[in-house]
């Protein structure tokens, strides 16, 4: 009949299937930690720690020695020299001669029953020394243990239903299959190879199995039903024997041997994943046999040599309980070596000699002697038409066991298609992948770890958000066209990158992953702009210094303008808008002198301050001035910098985080966040005639006027258009400019808009930080101060703005000027929402002026 395992399989089986695969599928809302884009498309990162995969593989490597050097009589002798000088040798624990147990506590010797019941060659002394004391399965068993009830333990406190189990066990199925490696190395050539290999397969699966009953057992508090069986799946016995029935290599695990004729059984596994009843399955599967009477006759001879294999183990393994072992030495041989109880059963001298052996044995009495007899009884009354009718069972009772142990394998190749998607699911972590390793990786809670040394599987993730800090150069693209691509590399080298980084060294803290949470670390490095995390407190430094470098490289170049081709260059432009100056001048001169309206005179005075203006821009390109570096600080959660080594493209590092994109975002330079403010600065310069009065700030945050055009009014307008009817097309547009015009003025002053970031700015999460951090060294004040209060020698160096000014100052603890921060508005950034922006003053300039000129009155204040 069907061995205990078998019906603990279909009953797996069935378990699987009535709970419509919930319990072999990965679940996000289950998983404590997945990746994925969707729930389709779960991944697990998984690692087998190195510690806890060399035990496993060396408990591989042993069980196979013991093995090949317990059964040496069947090993080619060039095998079995080659066998001896293989590391471990030496130091294999050395086995009882036993078929049945030798000894240990009941889990070592329920282990040793099932191996000698689960495959002839899996001699009980042998699986009592190898997960014995002093044996490598022995911390085989360990692991297993350790991580399942460590699993079992996080899975209390994770959500209903927690996986954490399931997954630990479907890395260690991976691991032991991994496993197998090291036993093909130790073992003989084929056919023998096929054999002890499945025996090794078979010790491996019992001992992870005892250890899982072992785990379950001990969880307090844990369901053994559910975890049970959820463990039991994902550590199949059909993994490692192969996935298939011809690779079963003599093994008896489902009762009879099954290699010897099991029709359809691949698609008997099919129909079973699909749904099918194992039962029905089994009663298919004996009516096949019925129709086939030479595959009926083998599967009958299978059940009856099973039947008799039951009979003498057990009365082998009775006689050495009671000390007469070596009474029963040549039986146990025989019950070990590959095929030869089949032969015997097969050949009418072998089944006569075999009959005296039994009935000298026989005479031992007892229960052993007793399963001898019978065993004995059998062989001669065996009928090789009829085998099964030795033991008093019907042919078609012998073709319904054997249809039985049948479906039990289709049962784990069925389950093996089910847990397949699983399988995949997991994503095993070399520590290659991720800057920092996979211990780091473990540490910030994204990967599922199994190890000697204990710990949690999964590690709560901690939440230990860091700034994030994106500059980048401005007007990139136009300077690489007017200098040429090399000069643009080299500046960016040596004025840009290289500074930068001298600069940022000064913050580092020699950890690249950031794990002592202080210094700074390079993310990457992206042609016009770079981008750090790590302290915010070191990164607002930064932010501060980043201009300054460029100002420096500034005031070199300008003390480098006098060379002749330089020279050149620079009154060539300075003749291009002399003209147009001369010609404005002109007409201003004859408004005046004329008395024309006022409106006039306005715009000929705004034309003339834009010519200033853009000659200076176009003077101080040439000179190498005017470069602009936006620089943003956001704070959120650490990156994660991926490793991607490729043998053509070299080794690549790229580091993820959703604040990293908002700091990207933030050195966005929208011109129409700053039109206002340039439309009222050129006011301020007419009035004053000043036409090269500058803004105080360089972030600004406006919402400027948006008009959305239905496409067919757009359309229809520009035929009006072009037709010469403006009238007609201004009628068009009336109605959507009005509601764009009613829209703007319904929001409130201050609303989300477009961002120009040309100096320093950063979040207000980022700034909140920041004073967090610096709350012991620096006295904070907020202030609010308008433009009247603003001192007119201050006002007439800067624009400071129309707006009152909401600034925080900082102060070190003996009064000396810190840090300025002026709130610069909320930008809309696309993808990520609204985000407050705090301009980070520079340290020299109109701002540090204003704050020299307050800081006492605000420290006071």
């Amino acid at each position: 009949m069907p061995s205990e395992a078998a019906e603990r399989r279909r009953e797996l089986f069935r378990a699987a299937r009535a709970g419509a695969g919930e319990l072999v599928r990965l679940d996000p809302g289950r998983l404590r930690f997945s990746l994925g884009t969707s729930l389709a498309d779960v991944r697990v990162p998984v690692r087998v720690a190195p510690d806890a995969a060399g035990i496993v593989r060396a408990a591989a490597g042993e069980l196979a020695l013991l093995l090949v050097t317990q059964h040496r009589e069947f090993v080619p002798t060039d095998d079995l020299d080659r066998i001896l000088l293989a590391e471990g040798y030496a130091t294999l624990p050395a086995p009882a001669p036993t078929l049945g147990p030798s000894g240990g506590g009941v889990d070592l010797r329920a282990a040793a029953s099932l191996g000698a019941a689960s495959h002839p060659a899996l001699l009980g002394g042998i699986l009592c020394a190898w997960m014995g004391p002093g044996g490598r399965g022995r911390s085989l068993t360990a692991v297993v243990i350790e991580a399942l009830r460590a699993a079992l333990e996080e899975a209390e406190d994770g959500p209903a239903g927690d996986q954490t189990p399931l997954v630990v066990a479907l890395a260690l199925g991976a691991e032991l299959q991994r496993a197998l490696e090291r036993v093909r190395e130790v073992l003989p050539s084929p056919p023998v190879e096929r054999y002890l290999g499945a025996a090794a397969s078979t010790g491996l699966w019992i001992a992870a199995r005892t250890g899982a009953l072992r785990a379950v057992r001990a969880a307090a508090g844990a369901d053994g039903g559910a975890a049970l069986a959820a463990v039991e799946l994902a550590l199949s016995p059909a993994a490692l024997l192969g996935g298939r029935a011809a690779a079963l290599g003599g093994s008896t695990l489902y009762g009879p041997e099954l290699g010897v004729g099991a029709p359809r059984i691949e698609e008997l596994a099919g129909r079973l994943a699909a749904g099918a009843d194992p039962d029905a399955a089994a009663d298919d599967l004996a009516a096949a046999l019925a129709a086939d009477g030479e595959t009926s006759r083998r599967a009958e001879a299978a059940v009856a040599v099973a039947r008799l294999r039951a009979e003498i183990a057990a009365g082998v393994a009775g006689a050495e309980a009671a000390g007469h072992g070596a009474l029963v030495a040549d039986l146990r041989a025989l019950h070990a070596a590959p095929g030869a109880l089949a032969a015997a059963c097969h050949d009418e001298k072998g089944r006569g000699a075999l009959a005296l052996r039994l009935e000298g044995a026989a005479r031992l009495g007892g229960e052993p002697g007793a399963a001898l007899d019978r065993a004995r009884s059998a062989l001669r009354a065996w009928r090789p038409r009829d085998p099964a009718s030795a033991f008093g069972v019907p042919r078609e009772e012998a073709r319904a066991e054997y249809a039985l142990a049948a479906s039990a394998l289709a049962c784990d190749l069925a389950l093996e298609r089910l847990l397949a998607p699983a399988r995949r699911a997991l994503v095993a972590r070399t520590g290659g992948e991720f800057e920092g390793g996979a211990d780091v990786e473990w540490q910030e809670g994204r990967l599922y770890r199994v190890s000697a040394r204990g710990g949690r599987i999964l590690e709560a993730r901690a939440d230990r958000p860091l700034g994030h800090l994106f500059a980048d150069v401005k007007d990139f693209t136009r300077r690489t066209g007017l200098l040429g691509p090399a000069a643009m590399a080299e500046f960016l080298r040596s004025e840009f990158y290289r500074p930068i980084l001298a600069a940022a060294k000064g913050f580092f803290a020699g950890m690249p992953h950031l794990a002592d949470r202080g210094g700074i670390a390079v993310n990457n490095l992206l042609g016009d702009a770079i981008s750090f995390s790590g302290d915010v407190e070191a990164l607002v430094a930064l932010a501060g210094e980043i201009p300054r470098l460029l100002a420096a490289y500034e005031a070199r170049l300008a003390a480098e303008v006098s060379s002749e081709a330089v020279a050149r260059r620079l009154a060539a432009i300075d003749a291009r808008y002399a003209a147009d100056l001369a010609r404005v001048a002109a007409a201003m001169a004859a408004a005046r002198a004329t008395g024309t309206a006022p409106g006039r005179l306005e715009a000929l005075t705004e034309e003339e301050a834009r010519l200033v203006a853009e000659r200076e821009r176009a003077l101080a390109r040439a000179r190498g001035e005017g470069l602009e570096a936006g620089v943003f600080l956001s704070y959120g959660g650490a990156p994660v910098t991926v490793v991607i080594d490729d043998e053509v493209f070299g080794p690549n590092r790229v580091a993820i985080a959703d604040k990293i994109n908002e700091s990207a975002r933030g050195t966005a330079r929208a011109p129409a966040a700053r039109a206002r403010a340039d439309a009222a600065l050129a006011e301020e310069r007419v009035r004053r005639g000043n036409p090269l009065l500058p803004h105080a700030w360089r972030v600004f945050v406006d919402a400027p006027l948006g008009l959305a055009l239905p496409a067919a009014v757009e359309r229809a307008a520009l035929e009006r258009a072009r037709s010469g009817d403006s009238a007609a097309a201004l009628r068009l547009l009336a109605a959507p400019v009005k509601e764009a015009l009613e829209r703007a003025a319904r929001a409130p002053d201050g609303a989300p808009g477009d961002l120009y970031n040309g100096g320093a700015a950063l979040s207000e999460e980022a700034l909140a930080a920041f004073l967090a951090a610096v709350k012991a060294a620096r006295q904070v004040r907020r202030v609010e101060l308008r433009a009247p209060e603003i001192p007119q020698p201050l006002a007439a160096r800067a624009f400071y703005g129309e707006r009152p000014l909401e600034l925080v100052a900082c102060y070190h603890p003996d009064g000396r000027m810190a840090e300025l921060f002026r709130r610069a508005g909320t930008a809309a950034m696309k993808g990520l929402g609204d985000v407050v922006v705090w301009e980070r003053a520079a340290a020299d300039g109109p701002p540090a002026a204003l704050f020299r000129h307050f800081a006492r009155a605000w420290l006071g204040a």
